[in-house]
């Protein structure tokens, strides 16, 4: 008997840890909000996020993982089974075996750091419409005009390629991408948007004046190409690897003034025909605006995701473009464009300042230019320190970086 009591003693105090996780963890959690709550108020009641979808200083979406309600009464009838492969210490074995309870998203909108809705994303789908008041101008952030617009487009990014590797596949050459069906020409301005987005990585690309030379006498091979040609084609172009793509989805509602856009591109090593990083993005809801626009902003997020992984950006965001140029007998950055509200701009930051050093690297120190802005990399919630010259004065500044959109 007293063996008996002791294996029931044991099985609930070793189930606690799953039990305890999926009580706290449950989507009742979700009953503490209101509307109106600050952001500050939706952490201390529910907790941090798990991801964020996107935060651009007005819109920000949050992405929690919860359990239904009453899982914990299917954990613990799970769990004399469960226990003999230690389901009920290393949560949650009961995942593997019942894919209806997995946990589930649910997203949150939070505008200007104020609650407005949440809920699954499918339900959302129509809420988060009344979250906008007014249109919002398109931008480098992100943001497209309209009432009838997605608050972000659906994107992915993936593939091996690291900091430690992205120099060996320089330079890439990008090779015209597929028209969508009904919509030509729209393959070529695609292609031009991903290559003046890879430049502005700091990616080396082959001569497009070498790419049109190759192309012209490889035309009839490339009217009926598979990836075969393709790389063969990068081959000749003195390429290291090759930029594909195509666009499933190009449409665009006069009346409504509305775009849909899908598209998929990756990049491939031309000598073993690996990928090296693929990805593809598209609009739920039609979006209001021209789709190169939204083209555009959905290569952006594919090639903000490649630069992360690249090594050739940080997962922070400071706000601030610079140009290089040369002071004093050596190489600095020259500020550009600050884009307001951004950590940047509350640092003190202003138009022309010079940048010596990121974090204690100097710019000069730099073999090459794309060493140099990678010193400047920073990470979400991670400070950069900046030596600035303004007006002959040195100063330090300490930037504080926010999440990058689309990360």
């Amino acid at each position: 008997m007293i063996r008996v009591v002791a294996s029931l003693v044991l099985v609930a105090g070793l189930s606690g840890c799953g039990l305890a996780y999926t009580i706290v963890n449950s989507e009742s959690k979700l009953d503490r909000l209101s509307g109106s709550m600050t952001k500050a108020q939706v952490i201390k009641e529910i907790g941090e996020p798990d991801r964020v979808l996107r935060d651009d200083g007005r819109v920000v979406v949050w992405e929690y993982r919860v359990n239904t309600r009453r899982q914990w009464l299917y954990e613990l009838s799970l769990c004399p089974v469960s226990i003999l492969l230690g389901g009920c210490i290393f949560y949650p074995f009961t995942n593997w075996v019942a894919e209806h309870q997995r946990e589930h998203p649910v997203h949150l909108i939070l505008i200007n750091d104020e609650l407005c809705v949440w809920g699954t994303p499918l339900a959302l789908m129509q809420k988060r419409k009344g979250c906008i008041e007014g249109g919002l101008s398109a931008g480098s952030d992100g943001m497209l005009t309209g009432q009838t617009r997605e608050l972000y487009p659906v994107t992915t990014g993936y593939g091996p390629i690291t900091s430690a590797t992205v120099d060996q596949f320089q330079p890439m050459v990008v090779l015209p991408f597929a028209d969508a069906l009904g919509a030509p020409g729209s393959g070529a301005r695609l292609s031009a948007i991903v290559t003046a987005l890879l430049l502005d990585l700091d990616v080396s690309l082959v001569e497009r004046a070498r790419l049109e030379q190759v192309l012209d006498e490889q035309v009839v091979r490339l009217k009926h190409s598979d990836d075969a040609d393709a790389l063969r084609v990068g081959k000749i172009a003195g390429a290291k690897a090759i930029v594909l793509g195509e666009i499933q989805q190009w449409e665009k509602d006069g009346r409504d003034k509305a775009a849909k856009v899908a598209l998929a591109f990756r990049i491939i090593d031309v000598e073993t025909g690996q990928l090296l990083f693929g990805g593809e993005g598209h609009s739920n809801d039609p979006i209001t605006g021209t789709p190169e626009t939204l083209a555009r902003l959905i290569a952006h997020r594919i090639l903000t995701k490649f630069g992360v992984r690249a090594g050739l950006l940080g997962t922070g965001r400071i706000g601030v473009k610079w140009d290089a140029g040369e002071r004093f007998g050596s190489r600095v950055y020259i500020v550009q464009e600050i884009t307001v509200g951004s950590p940047a701009h509350k640092a003190g930051l202003k138009f022309g300042d010079i940048i010596l050093s990121c974090n204690g690297v100097t710019i000069a120190s730099a073999q090459t230019e794309r060493q140099a802005k990678r010193a400047c990399n920073v990470d979400a919630g991670q400070t950069l320190s900046l030596d600035v010259l303004r007006d002959n004065q040195r100063l330090l500044l300490q930037l504080l970086a926010d999440q990058r959109p689309g990360l």
